[in-house]
Parts: C-alpha cells; structure tokens; sequence
C-alpha cells in the first residue's frame, strides 16, 4: 500500500508533480483518507465523475474554506469584511438552481461569441507592450492581464477599477485554498481580500442606482429578493467569485499550456503553422495539466464507495487532476496529445449542475491568448531551464512565472524604441 508521506499534498515536491504520486493511488489504494487534508481523496475517474453528479448524497456547501482553520488575528482581519456566503460554488438545489439560472443570462453563447473580437484585441494590445524586448515574463505581462481585462469588460467596470483584480484574487487563492502561509503573510492576504469585498460592494452600490447590460447587474439581480431588497452579502459573494474564477482559473490555463507547448516543441510548431489547433491545446491543457485540479464536496449520509466507507458529513476532496490521467479512461495520460481522441472525457471544467458556468469564456481566452502569443512571438522558447516551479495552493496549479524569450525584430538605432511591426 501507499505510504500516506507520499500524498503531503503542501510539499514541493507534490506540487511540482502529483501525478506519479496519483497513479500509485488509483492502482492501490484509489479512495483514501489524507491525513495532511482533512479529507478523504478520491481518485479514479469514474468515482469522482459520479459524486460530482450525485447531489442527493454529496453537498457542495463550504466547498472552499479553508483546509486550515485561520489563526485569530487572520478572522479579526476577516471580521472586518463580508461573510463568505452563497457563493454559486457554494449552493445545493433548490437555491443553486434559482441563482444559476439567472447568472446564466450573462454567458449565453451569443453573448460570448460577441466578445471574441475584444478578446483579440486585448490580447494583441498586451503583446504589443513587449513583443520588441525578446523576452518577458509571460505571468505578469500577459496570462494574467488578459483575463482581468476581460472580466472587468464583462462585468461592466473600467480597467482602473479592475487594475488590482489579479492581486486580489492571487491573495484569495492563499487565504481561502488551502496554503499553508506564516501568519503574517496569511494576515496580508486577508486584508487584501477584505479591501476587494469593500471595493465591489462600492461598484455594486453605483451600479444599483444606474442598470446595464453587464454582468455586475445580473449579480445584483440575482441577489435581489422578491420585495426588491438586495442583499449586499450575496452581490459581493457572487462578484468576488467572479472575479476570483473568470481570472485565476483562465491565468493559470494560459500558463500551463504555454509551458505544455514549449516542452513539446513539435506541438508548438504545428500550431504556428495551423492556429485553429489552439482550441484543441487547451482542452489537452484541461486535461493534461488542470488549473483546477480538485473540488471538494460534503457526504450528506454515510456513503459506501467500493470497499470504502465514507461517514457522513465527511468532507471529500475529488481529484480532478487524478481522474484526467485515469488509465481506465485516458490512454497514455502524462503524453501530451491535443489530438487524442478521448480528450472530452477531462473534468476540467466538472460536470453536473455544477459544471463550470464560465466554460466557454475561458475556452474563448485560451485560445485566442495561444494564438496570438505564438503567431505574434516567433521562435518562442523557455528562457530559463524547467522544470518550472508550481505555487503552493491545492486547489489551483499554475505557474509562479514563466519566463520566455522570442526571436524579437532588430531596433533601429536610430529609434530604439520604435514600435514593432505587427506579425500577420
């Protein structure tokens, strides 16, 4: 059997690599309690793939708080901001189906078909600030910005309102997904988090007095009851989501799949000669490396899983990354292979009633970025050596940077900071 020291999910070790680790689980001991969680683990595809779907025994409530209770100077700080309720991630039926049926209202698919041309031009205009240096640090210049950009967009606020959204949602990530973090750093986060829910509260206030056709309405609309009061718990609840998923999850799936091109060399060329494969390479990405690697989910009732018995109000951590390298399902999983035909079968984005409701927004994202990025980027490569080194968070795999460097057009000297041409 498995030696519960292999499966301490905060190492480096595992961070850097779960998936050698995973294997040996779903061969020896697939469902299992882990000690450094709290939680018991399920591997396999199949497993995770039914609990997901089972929402009679399995509740989504307090999906994402802490795996460690805070320290009390971290829930003084936290006192000071809104309770962490509601969130859509959050709900059991009948409430998640009120609530997802009127947020869907903002991702319908017309209405993100119609994004892709600002999409592009985001996109272009962030390579444009850098595609003459040769090199960059794709995290901060690019796999990041691009997705804050967009959410401001659809949110309906200025990208000076939004210009800390990465921060904030980067200090979300460490204070409610489980890193373990110093006090003082864990402290930090939370006033950070605190200093987003006031910020949004006040563009929830402004936008109350003043309806649009944008997303921070449809929030408010949501969390407005049947007698027309609004409840500021929820709106800020529900736009912090947002925020928090529309740019974490999309920064962390540019990112990963940039690093899956550059170490496939071969990939990476058939997309500069074919862009349209773009779309394929992120649902590789979903599957090979998921930005959202595991959920978590609570056992109404005392479940009875193979051999396994879980007692009830048990909290469960499914494995997505484990399920999308399932030898029962995917053939060869560490191979990375954007035309393998069982790529639909990833969990990347979930399933069931909770399956991800900004799917098709980050697909739209990722794989615009991918080919902009390498049509605009010739001869893009890793400037430093892998491997490349993985943040620390359970619930979130994503780069800490990505340093690159291209084959950049030579400045004139006579205007050395002459703006590049354009690569068609």
């Amino acid at each position: 059997m498995t030696e519960r020291p292999t499966f301490a999910f905060f190492s480096p070790e595992v961070q850097q690599d779960p998936y050698s680790r995973y294997a040996v689980a779903r061969a020896e001991e697939p469902i299992f309690f882990c000690e450094d969680l709290g939680m018991w683990v399920v591997t396999r595809h199949a497993d995770v793939a039914a609990i997901l779907r089972d929402t009679d025994r399995f509740s989504s409530k307090v999906t994402t708080t802490n795996i460690k209770e805070p320290p009390p100077e971290v829930l003084a700080v936290m006192r000071k901001g809104f309770p962490r309720t509601g969130s859509i991630v959050q709900l059991d039926a009948p409430e998640h189906t009120a609530v997802r049926r009127k947020l869907n209202a903002a991702f319908t698919a017309e209405r993100i078909a119609a994004l892709e041309g600002t999409v592009v031009a985001l996109a272009n205009e962030l390579v444009d600030a850098f595609a003459a240096d040769g090199r960059a640090e794709l995290m901060t210049r690019f796999c990041g910005p691009l997705p804050v950009a967009v959410i401001a967009g659809i949110l309906g606020v200025s990208r000076a309102d939004a210009s800390e959204f990465g921060q904030w949602a980067d200090d979300a990530a460490r204070l409610f997904m489980g890193g373990r973090l110093p006090t003082d750093e864990w402290v930090r986060a939370a006033e950070s988090v605190v200093a987003m829910q006031h910020h949004l509260a006040g563009l929830i206030t402004a936008r109350a007095s003043a309806p649009a056709a944008d997303l921070l309405t449809t929030i408010i609309q949501a969390a407005t009851d049947p007698d027309g009061r609004l409840d500021m718990v929820k709106a800020v609840t529900h736009a912090t989501t947002f925020v928090f998923a529309g740019h974490k999850t999309t920064t962390d799936l540019l990112g990963n799949a940039v690093r899956l091109l550059l170490l496939h060399p071969d990939r990476l060329a058939a997309l500069v000669r074919d862009p349209s494969l773009a779309a394929a390479v992120v649902e590789e990405t979903l599957r090979r490396d998921c930005p959202v690697p595991g959920t978590t989910r609570v056992a109404r009732v005392e479940v009875k899983l193979g051999d396994v018995t879980i007692p009830q109000d048990a909290r469960v951590f499914l494995a997505l990354g484990s399920a999308n390298h399932d030898e029962r399902v995917i053939a060869d999983p560490l191979r990375f292979d954007p035309e393998r035909a069982d790529v639909g079968e990833h969990l990347g984005f979930g399933r069931g009633v909770h399956f991800c409701l900004g799917a098709a927004l980050a697909r739209l994202q990722g794989r615009v970025g991918l080919a902009v990025l390498t049509s605009r980027l010739p001869g893009l490569r890793l400037a430093g050596d892998p491997p490349l080194k993985f943040r620390q968070v359970v619930m979130f795999r994503g780069l800490v940077s990505l340093e690159v460097s291209w084959d950049a057009p030579e400045r004139s000297s006579a205007s050395p900071a002459a703006t590049p041409t354009r690569t068609k």
